[in-house]
């Protein structure tokens, strides 16, 4: 119970994000290639489904990391559509 009121709560408050606005060249493959490295954010985002996917083993190993990039391409090419 005190997990779903806090997912509620969270979920209620939440405003729309503003970020990544005014960060120079935005338009180029390479500018959204190169965006994930350049991030402390991105990078402990990155690691953390690593480490994640290392606890739990088996085909986690792969599969983890691999969703993980898959949605970041789906949100790539929402983004653009």
């Amino acid at each position: 119970p005190r997990l779903v009121l806090s997912a509620a709560f969270m979920t209620a408050v939440a405003t729309a994000a503003e970020a990544h606005t005014g960060h120079g060249a935005t338009n180029a493959f390479t500018a959204g290639f190169a965006h994930p490295l350049g991030g402390f954010d991105h990078l402990l985002a990155m690691v953390a489904v690593g480490l994640w996917a290392g606890l739990a083993g088996g085909r986690a190993l792969w599969l983890w990391p691999a969703g993980f990039v898959a949605a970041m391409v789906l949100g790539g090419v929402l983004g653009m559509a």
